[in-house]
């Protein structure tokens, strides 16, 4: 089965609208992929929701209980390599989860991780790419 890590700016997409992230995620609630997630993933989840800068400025009630559903469908990998490959540290950490984890893609909205295409044996790819990729398999 396909691995793959999500990263945040997609799964507060998936959360709050409809669309693409939202059609990934289904396919993650419908045992079609294995979700990677490491608990940097989950803090940084977290945290955006609760920015006061955004439109759903949650509590921290209110975001553990998004954060904890999300983990609910993750296969949790325990990061122990640091990698310094990018200059936004968020970046790192995904790549981190997604090297540890053997993922075949990082799906992101990210224009720093997008643009490196592919890191080590992982396509880093946008939602709507990966969903056209694999369009034959029912959303």
């Amino acid at each position: 089965m396909m691995r793959v890590v999500i990263d945040t700016n997609v799964l507060i997409s998936a959360t709050f609208w409809t669309g693409s992230p939202k059609r990934l995620l289904n396919r993650v609630r419908q045992g079609r992929l294995v979700f990677l997630m490491s608990d940097f993933i989950l803090e940084e989840l977290k945290t955006v929701l609760m920015r006061q800068d955004k439109p759903f400025k949650l509590t921290d009630q209110e975001a553990r209980k998004v954060v904890d559903a999300i983990a609910e469908l993750a296969e949790k990998v325990s990061v122990r390599q640091t990698l310094t490959v990018c200059k936004h540290e968020a970046d790192n950490r995904i790549l981190e989860c997604a090297a540890q984890g053997k993922a075949d893609y990082i799906i992101t909205g990210d224009n720093h991780l997008l643009g490196m295409k592919s890191f080590g044996g992982t396509q880093i790819v946008t939602v709507t790419d990966f969903l056209n990729a694999f369009a034959t398999d029912p959303a």
